[in-house]
């Protein structure tokens, strides 16, 4: 027993009278009462300490919300699913829709294609080649006239004379003298 249990327990004893209890072997004997002169007091007994939560509670609140977190961290992963699936379709339809127009560029710029356009027109094939020669003060005269034209024109890239941006200029007509 603690000093404090022992002093509860002799107040205890002092304040009930009339009532003769018997001695226990390791508390001395009861004090007669003098009145008010007595160096002891009632303490009350301090109520026991509630938890405010109780462990199971604890436990409880916590499986639930580690639930609470899986289901929130599903349906993100099938929410992110969801959008990829839609960029895969996306991206698959603008791949076919880029084949598409790679197959309409090259039936356009087929040979057979190009003939019948040009015959259309009514230009013909030519049944023989000649080359010419062309004189060095002809070549000199070009390279003198092209000196100060925007180098674009003057001497363009291959994607762009292939492009046929230059080719699809009309040619102005100039009277040699």
């Amino acid at each position: 027993m603690t000093a404090s249990a022992t002093a509860r327990a002799r107040a205890r004893r002092h304040t009930r009278v009339g009532q003769d209890l018997p001695a226990s072997s390791n508390a001395p004997a009861p004090r007669p009462k003098r009145g008010t002169d007595s160096h002891l007091r009632l303490v009350p007994q301090p109520a026991p300490r509630r938890r405010a939560v109780s462990r199971a509670t604890l436990v409880v609140t916590a499986i639930s919300a580690f639930i609470i977190a899986v289901v929130i961290f599903q349906a993100t992963i099938a929410e992110q699913q969801l959008r990829l699936d839609a960029l895969t379709k996306d991206l698959r339809m603008a791949e076919a829709h880029y084949n598409n127009l790679r197959q309409e560029r090259a039936e356009l710029l087929s040979p057979s294609r190009l003939r019948e356009q040009a015959v259309m027109l009514g230009m013909y094939q030519g049944l023989s080649t000649k080359f010419k020669e062309v004189p060095a003060d002809v070549v000199a005269q070009v390279m003198i006239s092209t000196a100060k034209m925007n180098p674009l024109f003057a001497d363009p890239a291959p994607g762009v004379a292939s492009a046929g941006a230059i080719a699809q200029m009309r040619p102005v007509e100039v009277d040699q003298p």
